[in-house]
């Protein structure tokens, strides 16, 4: 080792430098050739590379170029090098959108949030966000409340519930039962909000089909799809023969699946186009699932998926976020001997099928409640999708199915099935916060790391953990290196900063045991009470959300939500002709 150091302090020839430049005022590790920057990168983690690229210029240079940065995507993301090169062009920086990407993951992983926001839902004016006037009211475009026929005038009269997150935006309705073609989209970047009525909607209350991508805000009802451009301020629309069963939309493309299971893909500004799923289904009666239909065992119960009424397949479809004309088809057989399949459709055309192994069942090893579910869900920013998930209480004897042990042996295990579409490959993690496993709880899975808010908890943090590796926490292990991070006010009005706090101990702090970091989601002023010991839980819990991207995350608990920022701070709303902007500008 000390010639080598001597070696690389004194140079003389060779490739030993992988410096973009000659100096020799380099530091060692940048005169290191690239096999050992290679040997170096397989001992450092995520969170090491992360916090290295930004050390200096020379060895951001190294590690992203492409001999590297490849290696990285692969072994902690795969299916991020391809979302990569799909999305850039022809002038951008391949290497610096992998760094771009890998500091927004580890900003969401640690729990670094920027700032925070509890929002209560509401049409009142004096709220945080404030109302766009962009789209023409014949186009649907709402200026004014009083404009809604049937809405109540008084701001405190009103039932909202929470519809969909989508990049940075949040869609809800003022009155869902009443009112469901009257919607509200919220840009938490802008703080920007847009209100839709459906044209000719008769005050139809049954009916009406919702969807939100990037780009678009559609509602369906019958035959007639009404889409929004979040960006342009312009509406499209369209008609198809049959009424609309589902909208399935990502970008400018949606899918538009019928009643009797017909398939339209609809590019925005465009005719919709017929696309036949010969050797995918066999089409008939399609049914949607509400949210009566699932037991409490079951999870991702928010999100319905369909189903052929004339036989036991589930259907659910996912439209590609970087290719054109490409989608996918997702039909499971939830009756034995199950079988769980994507079929990849390409100009119109079926070119490959993907099927889950038989053997991968034995992971799942389903409790007596089974799987009956089926609805794709991001997992990740980079081609993951989750597809089922189930409860189940597997044992360590050998599987007589399959003539193996099952991989994990622990029990309360929440058990997934993912599927990359850039990969093409099948996944099966297990979790273990079965404290929390109840259909009370909001959770979310994001970047392989599953959040959960238990309602029972009276702490109700949340907490973030990854998933089984096949060896049992122990639980005598100090949770000292868990930050616990609460929300106190900021200087700007109405937004909330993060503080690090230390966590008493008591036995609640067992649950932190593992954890990536625990996060209090109630602000001071906004803290529900503690139920007192003994008393009857609410006859109708409020309904627990927690959804987000590697920018934002939400916990939705019944008329309110709270978001973290995780890449940049939230915007103040600008009541002074944007002189506060200017002054957090020149700060």
């Amino acid at each position: 080792m000390k010639s080598l150091l001597t070696h690389l302090c004194h140079p003389t020839s060779g490739r030993l430098s992988y410096s973009p430049s000659g100096n020799a005022d380099h530091d060692i590790v940048s005169r290191l050739p690239l096999e050992l920057h290679i040997l170096i990168l397989s001992y450092l983690g995520e969170a090491d590379v992360e916090a290295s690229l930004n050390v200096c210029h020379s060895w951001r240079h190294m590690w992203l170029n492409e001999e590297i940065w490849p290696r990285l995507a692969q072994q902690w993301y795969p299916g991020l090098e391809q979302h990569i090169r799909m999305c850039a062009s022809d002038t951008d920086d391949i290497g610096e959108m992998f760094r771009a990407a890998l500091h927004k993951i580890q900003r969401r992983n640690s729990g670094r949030f920027a700032s925070a926001l509890h929002y209560d839902m509401s049409i009142d004016p004096d709220q945080f966000f404030t109302l766009s006037k962009g789209l023409p009211a014949l186009e649907g475009g709402v200026h004014s409340y009083s404009d809604v026929d049937g809405l109540e005038p008084s701001f405190g009269n009103h039932f909202p519930r929470f519809m969909i997150y989508n990049n940075g935006r949040v869609a809800w309705w003022p009155e869902a039962y009443v009112l469901p073609y009257f919607a509200i989209v919220d840009d938490l970047r802008t703080r920007k909000r847009r209100a839709y009525l459906f044209p000719g909607s008769q005050r139809e209350t049954r009916g009406f089909r919702t969807a939100m991508s990037d780009k678009m805000f559609i509602m369906a009802r019958g035959g007639i799809v009404h889409a929004w451009h979040l960006e342009l301020d312009v509406r499209c629309s369209t008609k198809v023969p049959e009424e609309v069963a589902r909208c399935v939309t990502e970008g400018e493309t949606a899918l538009i699946i019928t009643r009797y299971a017909d398939i339209f893909l609809w590019k925005f500004g465009q005719e919709p186009r017929h696309i036949e799923a010969t050797g995918c289904y066999e089409k008939g009666l399609l049914g949607t699932a509400q949210l009566h239909e699932f037991t409490p065992g079951h999870y991702m119960s928010h999100n319905p998926f369909s189903h052929l009424l004339h036989s036991d397949t589930l259907l659910d479809f996912i439209v590609s976020p970087t290719e054109e004309n490409v989608f996918f088809i997702i039909t499971f057989t939830c009756t034995p001997p199950r079988e769980l399949c994507i079929h990849e459709i390409r100009g119109g055309k079926r070119v490959k099928t993907y099927n889950f192994e038989q053997s991968m069942w034995a992971d799942l090893a389903m409790d007596s409640v089974g799987v009956t579910n089926l609805r794709w869900e991001k997992v990740d920013s980079y081609g993951g999708y989750c597809l089922i998930q189930t409860r189940s209480n597997p044992s360590p004897d050998v599987s007589p199915a399959t003539s193996r042990p099952s991989r994990c042996s622990q029990r309360g295990n929440l058990v997934s099935v993912y599927f990359n579409i850039y990969t093409r490959t099948f996944t099966t993690p297990h979790y273990h916060q079965e404290e929390v496993l109840n259909h009370q709880s909001g959770y979310q899975i994001w970047n392989s790391r599953m959040s959960t808010s238990d309602a029972n908890s009276q702490r109700r943090f949340i907490l973030s953990h990854r998933p089984c590796t096949g060896t049992p926490p122990r639980r005598g292990d100090s949770r000292s290196n868990t930050p616990f991070y609460t929300m106190v006010p900021s200087k700007r009005s109405g937004l909330l900063r993060r503080q690090r706090v230390p966590f008493e101990e008591d036995e609640s702090y067992l649950e932190l045991v593992g954890a990536d970091f625990a996060l209090d989601p109630w602000p001071q002023s906004h803290r529900p009470p503690i139920d007192a010991a003994g008393a009857d839980p609410p006859v109708m819990p409020a309904v627990r959300r927690l959804v987000g991207d590697d920018s934002f995350m939400l916990l939705v608990v019944g008329e309110s939500y709270t978001v973290w920022s995780f890449a940049n701070e939230i915007p103040e709303k600008t009541t002074d002709g944007g002189k506060s902007l200017w002054r957090n500008l020149i700060r």
